[in-house]
């Protein structure tokens, strides 16, 4: 199946092109690590595999998309366009594929040749054994098996019926009907399927790609829920990866995804508190919490789900973003860890005051600013790696991309080679510059910032805001602070470099930045920055429990043996302790994530309705609707005019004004035939759908669907009799 190959497209040429641009995993795993020993311990695929994933999946859709729109331009015929497209994408990414493939076995050779294997031999080898294996593979699978169940509970297609869950539905519908658009019209240039004719301000990239995994074969569910899954699991194995070459600890691995799966917060303990002073005992409560079909709220919008694990199968592109950020910040993390060594070793050099030193070699130095000299590390690579991830970053994720330009910001500060830094903010900027030109007319469409302290917290003095995330965060920030306290102590009593410590703080970055300044036109959506820096702090919190479940080796020498046998159990114990409260809530929202959707929105994929829409219309007709959601008309890939005005307003459309034009549509425009045809005329709208559900809306005084007007002056074109629907032209 073509959808099948189009994913194989994405993977390989992915992990061939990470492959060529870090060929030495060791010697780069050894650069992130306070330890070169984290390299024994950890397989080299589990960051080629999920960054060459994401990363194939970024330049391969990026590509396809432009081919397509490119194309379109020279070639008669939208499909003809489509299959050109897809075409040349398979053709130029399977010879780029190649290229990569020989570049690197050539470098092999010539390593080999040259006797240059890892520093002759100082820096170990992974050791291949059947508990490596089996430790990643069990936690690979079962990671699978987490996101398979998360996707497809709350989007799934059985009988001709697409459900979505009652928790999920509304961020799916235009989703969906930005999956159909590519799938079953033909959305170039790209607009807004609930808003037509004003671009789109929105990151469809990734919903591009559902849409071509749609075409090519797949079923709207798969086609939404593959790329979901996949980029979800290759983002909580380079979160592992991360975790483990932070703390050089092998359960940080598992222990930093479940964090993320099972989010901290007090919630549950306000809730069970709630109830049981309310007269039910304990037991009760707690079968009561695992019945619970909404969610609990003690600061605002809780009760919306914005903290719970039903934020990934909502913005299905979220997990790309997010996996797109962890390749970034691991690419730089031994920049920043170099420098804080060669701060270290300057400042040991003898006749020299210290502090002199220092500063020399952070400011005035060549590794401050450029590539080493024969740096083994590749800078060149990581470069051009890092700046392909930025250019196409944009429409995938935008929020994704400010995140991490806010890490790198901080990181920026404590590292070496900034000349990467540099680069991966120019590409951003001009590349988010000109997409933005074409896509929504100008970037102060998709972003504008202004300064507005306190997010959405009800007190927004420095109290009130320490108190909302207290209770957002429970211990995350906590055990997260003290292990980061833990090892800056040691690492300065052992005078080793204190870089994982600076990365804690540009970590924080994104969370400041949401508490400051809000970049759309909803400060709600400011939540996905304070995600992205909890995520990367679960990192810190993982190591902080590894570090209690794996002490120091130090420990065991200095302790008699039934000293250490007490120690490193009480530490286990405290680790098993801390699990607990730090993923209660995530287990409460789970359940209620189960229960919430065991109910669902269906849409009938084959009603005739769509089916004719499909054969008769053309991909660029729009249509005059009522204000839909979730419906089987958005099946068929063609844009609305007005459909459900929170979808476009939160994606940055003027609604307002469109929302009292779209009332005196549909009113008949002062009974003026002449008039309501030529608007349409002037805003491309070609048909109306006479369909019961107009009259389902709450109108504003002088407002009311005219159905016997658009009956006595519009020809119907098609009669839907079990759906009572009726398709009028309008001119």
């Amino acid at each position: 199946m073509l959808a099948i190959l189009y994913i194989a497209v994405c993977a390989v040429f992915g992990i061939s092109f990470v492959n060529m641009c870090v060929p030495d995993t060791a010697r780069f795993f050894t650069a992130c690590s306070p330890s070169k020993n984290v390299v024994s311990k950890l397989p080299p695929v589990l960051f080629i595999a999920p960054a060459g994933i994401i990363t194939g999946m970024l330049c391969v859709t990026m590509f396809n998309y432009y081919a397509i729109y490119l194309l379109n331009l020279v070639v008669d015929g939208t499909d003809m366009a489509r299959r050109a497209g897809v075409l040349l994408t398979f053709a130029v990414f399977i010879i780029l594929t190649s290229v990569n493939f020989s570049v690197y076995v050539k470098r092999i050779h010539k390593a080999k040749l040259s006797g240059a294997d890892n520093d002759d031999n100082k820096i170990p080898s992974y050791v291949h054994s059947m508990g490596n294996v089996f430790y990643y593979g069990i936690v690979t699978v079962i990671l699978t098996g987490i996101a398979t169940f998360l996707m497809l509970y709350t989007y799934n297609l059985s009988d001709g019926i697409l459900r979505a869950g009652y928790s999920t539905f509304s961020d799916l519908s235009p989703h969906t009907a930005m999956v159909s658009s590519f799938a079953e019209g033909f959305n170039f240039p790209t607009q807004y399927m609930h808003y037509s004719g004003d671009g789109i301000q929105y990151h469809f990239f990734f919903y591009f790609m559902a849409g071509m995994l749609e075409y090519l074969g797949f079923s709207i569910d798969l086609a939404l829920n593959v790329p979901s899954i996949i980029t979800m699991v290759c983002s909580l194995e380079l979160l592992g990866v991360l975790a483990v070459l932070l703390s050089r600890k092998k359960p940080a691995f598992v222990l930093a995804p479940v964090l993320v799966l099972f989010r901290s917060s007090f919630n549950v303990f306000y809730h069970i508190k709630e109830l049981m002073d309310g007269g039910i005992p304990l037991k009760a409560a707690l079968q009561s919490i695992a019945q619970s079909s909404t969610w609990y709220e003690k600061t605002p919008y809780d009760g919306w789900g914005i903290w719970a694990i039903n934020v990934y199968p909502n913005q299905r592109h979220l997990m790309l973003g997010v996996g797109a950020m962890l390749i970034l910040i691991i690419l730089m993390t031994p920049f920043v860890r170099r420098m804080c060594v060669s701060i270290i070793k300057a400042q040991e050099t003898s006749g020299v005051p210290a502090e002199a030193n220092g500063a020399k070699t952070y400011i005035a130095t060549r590794a401050a600013w450029l590539f080493r000299e024969s740096d083994p590390l590749n800078p060149m690579g990581i470069t051009v790696l890092a700046c392909i991830i930025a250019l196409t970053l944009p429409f995938f994720h935008g929020s994704a991309l400010i995140g991490v330009l806010l890490v790198l910001l901080i990181m920026v500060l404590f590292s070496e080679t900034r000349i990467i830094y540099a680069a991966i903010a120019a590409v951003s900027v001009l590349s988010a510059f000109i997409q933005t030109k074409i896509f929504a007319g100008s970037a102060s469409n998709v972003v504008s910032f202004k300064y507005m302290p306190g997010f959405v917290c009800e007190n927004k003095t420095p109290t009130g805001i320490s108190n909302y995330l207290l209770v957002v965060t429970g211990l995350t920030l906590i055990v997260a602070g003290i292990y980061v306290i833990y090892i800056l102590v040691r690492d300065i009593l052992g005078k080793k470099p204190v870089y994982r410590e600076l990365m804690f703080l540009a970590f924080l970055a994104p969370m400041i930045f949401a508490f400051n300044w809000q970049v759309s036109l909803e400060m709600l959506a400011n939540h996905k920055f304070i995600q992205f820096s909890l995520i990367l702090i679960d990192v810190f919190t993982a190591s902080g429990i590894a570090e209690l479940m794996a002490p120091p080796a130090k420990i065991k020498d200095k302790l008699p043996k039934a000293g250490y046998i007490a120690v490193r159990t009480g530490l286990i114990v405290l680790a098993a302790v801390l699990i607990v409260p730090l993923t209660a809530t995530g287990v409460s929202e789970w359940c209620t994530y189960y229960n919430l959707n065991k109910g669902y929105v269906e849409v009938n994929t084959e009603s005739d309705l769509t089916a004719w829409i499909i054969e008769n219309t053309e991909p660029d007709d729009v249509f005059l609707t009522p204000q839909w959601s979730m419906n089987r008309f958005f099946l068929a890939g063609r844009p609305a005019y007005y459909g459900w005005p929170y979808y476009a307003w939160s994606a940055g459309h003027d609604t307002y004004t469109r929302e009292q034009v779209y009332y005196w549509l549909i009113s008949g425009c002062n009974n003026d035939i002449d008039a309501f045809r030529s608007y349409c005329a002037s805003r491309g709208i070609t048909y109306l759908i006479d369909d019961p559900e107009f009259f389902g809306f709450e109108y504003p005084s002088g407002a009311l669907y005219n159905k016997e007007f658009f009956a006595e002056y519009l020809t119907p074109v098609a009669y839907f009799p079990e759906e009572s629907t009726t398709i009028y032209r309008i001119n």
